[in-house]
């Protein structure tokens, strides 16, 4: 043998349990490092959160109508007339007093209530003739079961003119009563009706109530 030639160790080959762990830590190393397997997990996370988002907003709040008019009680009720705009024209000079009603609600359902559109309808009780209508969107903040909302108040757009509110006392057998037919919308719930109130021949500011017959 010649002392130039280069002596080398034999190489042992591994035992097969040991190669396989060798193998599996390789794979294992290139799988916690893989980009694209952080992106699908931030993406999988995110998808939760809107998947979470989603149930609280619109899931948790969906109602059908019938849901919706028995979470619906109202109480503290109260109606009048009052003085909506003052007229000054060359044939005319005056004010319209238009029907109006005020409640509060009380939620009696198992869901929160959250924004709910109310429409009132105004119209008079004998002929069913339109007076006008009323609408606003209450509860902005969630009410929760056995939750009670605060004073919400809906009034016509039209109604009787007069030179006065005492003038109307004067004639106060002409007036016809009236009605309002309430209807209520909570997301996707649709609009159902879910009152009635009848309107008072008060006049805001005159303590002379007429009684409806």
């Amino acid at each position: 043998m010649n002392n130039d030639e280069e002596k080398t160790d034999p190489v042992m080959p591994l035992p097969a349990a040991q190669e396989n762990q060798e193998i599996l830590w390789e794979y294992y190393q290139s799988y916690w490092h893989n980009s694209k397997f952080w992106l699908g997990v931030v993406l999988f996370i995110i998808f939760l959160i809107f998947a979470f988002i989603y149930k609280k907003t619109v899931l948790d709040t969906t109602m059908n109508p019938r849901q919706l008019k028995a979470a619906l009680e109202f109480f503290d009720i109260s109606s009048q007339w009052v003085v909506s705009e003052q007229i000054n024209e060359d044939d005319f000079r005056g004010i319209v007093l238009v029907p109006e009603v005020s409640f509060r609600i009380r939620n009696v359902g198992e869901k929160d209530l959250s924004y709910v559109f109310l429409l009132g309808v105004f119209r008079f009780m004998d002929n069913g003739k339109f007076i006008g209508e009323g609408y606003q969107m209450v509860l902005r903040r969630s009410l929760p079961p056995a939750g009670e909302s605060a004073r919400i108040t809906l009034k016509a757009g039209f109604g009787y003119r007069a030179s006065s509110a005492a003038a109307f006392e004067k004639y106060k057998k002409e007036w016809r009563n009236s009605l309002c037919d309430l209807f209520a919308k909570s997301h996707n719930s649709g609009l159902t009706p879910v009152k009635t109130f009848y309107i008072s021949r008060k006049i805001a500011g005159q303590d002379v109530e007429i009684e409806i017959k």
